[in-house]
């Protein structure tokens, strides 16, 4: 939400990257525009219409149009993107799920999604239909079934896929192998070398099964295991720089506190079931429109918030510390 950021920074940066793009786009038999070959990371060989080149273009010329929409701005690249957003060529697909590109099946181990970026983290593809969930389920299970080159960075974004799906079991399965296969006795994470990517993608795997803002939807406690009866977040900074607070007890969530920091529209996933009552941060009800989806639309200026209950219910507000779950390893290498 900071258009200063999006103005000087980002979107002429995006602009830059996706005009390479677009100069070796071609027109095929089809009507659709296509890319010629190119080399997906780490994968190996040349393929056309390489689904890492794809996915990136299609979410960098929508994201261009959306930043312009923000900024006020008409660019004269905007016809380009709005065409490449329509005819870009779908995404090379068999029946395993997506391909490296249009020439090359993915058929070994690899340790990265880079053929899956449209699923995660780009949220392009994220399964609103029974066919988009089984191609990313399908595609999912093709790239974690290839051992020999599996890293801990798989695990993790396999974890994050599966939060996407809801599927917080696997998404905690996906994590405990991490743990399990590599991560050292003193909590340290190697491949050849010290590697920072994997912790730090492996937190962010956490946050998604905890919370995820994309799609201008803040979800709620989305993807949690049953293990996580209690959890507890305190100012969990979202999309449109809402300040999120939720407790869960018991496997029941409690209650939803947002704060804005610029007063942008709030839709937010709450979890909470049944009827719901909103109120501000002096108690007074708030009005909110039910969007569907378990989800409400909430008019919050800037500064303010909306806490979010079960209709009646006058939970403890007081942030506190979780209790363990259950016991955990120690660290550290056995005793002699």
């Amino acid at each position: 939400m900071d258009k200063s950021i999006l103005r000087d920074v980002l979107f002429p940066l995006l602009r830059k990257a996706i005009n390479y793009y677009l100069h070796f786009l071609e027109p095929g038999a089809d009507g659709k525009l296509h890319l010629p070959a190119t080399y997906s990371p780490e994968y190996g060989g040349n393929s056309r219409d390489c689904n890492y080149d794809l996915m990136l273009l299609r979410w960098g010329c929508r994201t261009l149009l959306e930043a312009s929409e923000i900024l006020g701005v008409e660019d004269d690249l905007a016809p380009r993107w709005r065409e490449v957003g329509s005819r870009l060529a779908a995404y090379p697909a068999d029946a395993n799920g997506y391909m490296i590109g249009a020439d090359i099946p993915f058929a070994k181990s690899h340790r990265h999604y880079s053929h899956m970026l449209a699923v995660y983290p780009l949220y392009e593809v994220t399964g609103r239909t029974a066919d988009e969930r089984a191609l990313i389920e399908r595609s999912l299970a093709h790239w974690v079934g290839f051992e020999g080159a599996l890293q801990g960075y798989t695990f993790t974004g396999a974890a994050s896929m599966s939060a996407l799906l809801g599927k917080g079991e696997d998404a905690l399965k996906y994590l405990g192998q991490l743990m399990s296969r590599f991560i050292q006795p003193n909590t340290m994470y190697k491949e050849s070398g010290p590697v920072i990517e994997t912790p730090l993608s492996a937190a962010q795997s956490l946050h998604d099964m905890v919370c995820q803002s994309w799609g201008d939807v803040i979800r709620v406690f989305p993807a949690l295991p049953a293990a996580w009866a209690d959890l507890t977040v305190h100012n969990f900074r979202t999309q449109g720089a809402f300040l999120l607070s939720a407790v869960r007890k018991g496997g029941t969530t409690r209650w939803v506190r947002l704060v804005s920091e610029a007063g942008a529209p709030c839709v937010v996933r709450h979890g909470i079931a049944g009827a719901i009552e909103v109120r501000d941060g002096r108690g007074r009800r708030l009005s909110y429109e039910d969007v569907g989806g378990g989800a409400v639309k909430v008019a919050i200026g800037r500064g303010e918030s909306a806490l979010i209950t079960a209709r009646g219910d006058r939970p403890d507000l007081r942030i506190a510390p979780v209790e363990p779950n259950g016991e955990a390893p120690r660290w550290g290498l056995p005793a002699a």
